[in-house]
């Protein structure tokens, strides 16, 4: 910015104020006290404008993250959804080829919870089929 952009103004701080401005001067590399109350002076009326209820950023910034949330949840959506058309299908070859008692059934959904919750679903059938899942 050319200095005939600038403007002088004068300000009046207590001298613990100036001290502290210093120090995080020297702290966070600022090259003056004038760049330092710049950037603090964009802050603040950021902050104002994103607090504002009418601000256009804001409503923005909320749509894109409802646009993004709504992406994400069709892709888990469809995700499961591919996901159970292959447990239907496993589960109809698992039924015609088996004939299980009501109790069979129930003790086995019993495993399959429990495995499921100790194992935070990370399940491989190698491992179903070798037991050491009902392995307490």
């Amino acid at each position: 910015m050319d200095s005939e952009d600038k403007q002088r103004v004068s300000l009046y701080l207590d001298k613990q104020t100036v001290k502290t401005v210093d120090v995080f001067i020297k702290k966070h590399g600022y090259r003056s006290r004038n760049e330092f109350f710049e950037t603090a002076a964009k802050n603040m009326i950021a902050d104002s404008a994103l607090k504002s209820s009418d601000d256009i950023l804001s409503d923005k910034l909320a749509k894109a993250i409802e646009n993004v949330s709504e992406d994400n949840a069709k892709a888990i959506s469809k995700g499961l959804f591919r996901y159970a058309v292959q447990l239907e299908m496993l589960m109809r070859v698992i039924a015609k080829t088996n004939h299980f008692t009501d109790d069979e059934l129930e003790e086995m959904r019993r495993e399959a919870i429990n495995n499921v919750r100790r194992t935070r679903g990370k399940i491989k059938l190698e491992d179903i089929a070798k037991g050491w899942y009902n392995e307490e």
